[in-house]
């Protein structure tokens, strides 16, 4: 299986990322206010590996659309990974306000989650 996977699959999937990343660049280039590459960016990012990356993207999603909840809960499960309890539950907290909860809810099953962030 080792063999597949680095000679097989992880190139293959390297060079999709890596085509998407550019299809987002280009997109920016269009149009630099659409927060939509910034999200697809922020999501790539973390594919590989990159979650400061992909936290700035993520970020900049959220200044040029506010509204939209996506971009809080990808950037809410980073810093849960990452151990900053403290900011998973505020990204959790908006989304919801925005309409998704699925951050939250997962965040009240997580086990590491933070007595204050359970409060409201």
């Amino acid at each position: 299986m080792g063999f597949w996977r680095k000679q097989v699959i992880q190139p293959a999937l390297d060079s999709d990322i890596d085509s998407a990343i550019q299809e987002q660049m280009a997109l920016l280039k269009q149009d630099p206010s659409n927060a939509r590459p910034y999200f697809a960016l922020g999501t790539l990012s973390h594919f590989q590996g990159r979650a400061e990356a992909a936290i700035g993207y993520f970020l900049k999603a959220i200044e040029l659309d506010p509204n939209d909840p996506a971009p809080h809960v990808s950037l809410g499960r980073i810093y849960a990974i990452e151990g900053h309890d403290d900011l998973a539950w505020k990204h959790a907290r908006e989304a919801e306000r925005l309409g998704d909860r699925s951050l939250l809810e997962q965040l009240e099953r997580y086990p590491n989650a933070t007595a204050e962030g359970r409060k409201r």
